[in-house]
């Protein structure tokens, strides 16, 4: 758990934006952001756990167009990545039950005791899905089409639905921790910017130079066809 990030850092294609706790703003004119990420996080020896402190975030798919010549279809003024960079938090040991306080730089624990949990209600207006569900159809047999013919093997669909929501959003993870308890749910908040979300997989884990992979979405079991 990580709460009041030392900066708050937007990667864009040209550039990075860093936000300090004390409200500074810096900006540096960059291509690489995620470099500029990376000589932010705190460095540690410590083994015993997979995760104490550093940068916390989400990457979109365009961030590919750092990498790959392809067109940009995404809207420049946007981040493409957006970190938290912690260097303190609190750690839930599930199997040892029990959790400890970790910091770097400045001690903060007293504060942490002392603060009181606040939870409010939260109330949702649905709008409006970004297609029906006969244009939805229309999309998914055209991308059975695309496998048949050879062309993808694999693709993720999806349709965009959007709330008016007020209130405590944290009773939005609550829900979906109740209803979707999967190994690997977040709550990320921010500034204004909200991101809830729960999956079943671990797409990569990196400890040294061993890198995993456990994808679930479009593997099967291995036959005896060749093809």
């Amino acid at each position: 758990m990580g709460f009041d990030p030392e900066y708050i850092v937007k990667g864009y294609y040209d550039k990075v934006t860093i936000q300090s706790r004390d409200g500074s703003l810096e900006t540096i004119s960059t291509d690489e952001p995620l470099a500029v990420i990376k000589d932010l996080v705190q460095k540690t020896d410590v083994q015993t756990y997979r995760y104490l402190g550093g940068a916390v975030g989400i990457i979109n798919y365009d961030a590919i167009r750092l990498w790959e010549k392809i067109p940009k279809r995404h809207n420049t003024t946007e981040p493409i990545m957006e970190f938290g960079i912690y260097n303190d938090g609190i750690l839930f040991d599930n199997k040892q039950k029990k959790s400890l306080y970790f910091y770097y730089d400045k001690n903060r624990v007293d504060e942490i005791k002392t603060s009181e949990p606040i939870f409010g209600d939260f109330n949702l207006r649905f709008l409006s899905p970004n297609l029906d569900k006969d244009e939805f159809s229309k999309i998914v047999e055209k991308a059975k089409k695309y496998i048949y013919d050879g062309d993808i093997f694999q693709v993720v669909l999806s349709r965009k639905f959007s709330f008016e929501g007020h209130g405590d959003y944290l009773k939005v993870y609550e829900k979906l921790r109740s209803l979707n308890p999967s190994p690997y749910l977040y709550h990320l908040k921010m500034g204004k910017k909200i991101t809830i979300g729960s999956s079943p997989e671990m797409l990569l884990r990196v400890t040294n130079d061993y890198v995993e992979t456990f994808p679930i979405a479009g593997t099967r079991k291995i036959s005896n066809d060749e093809i």
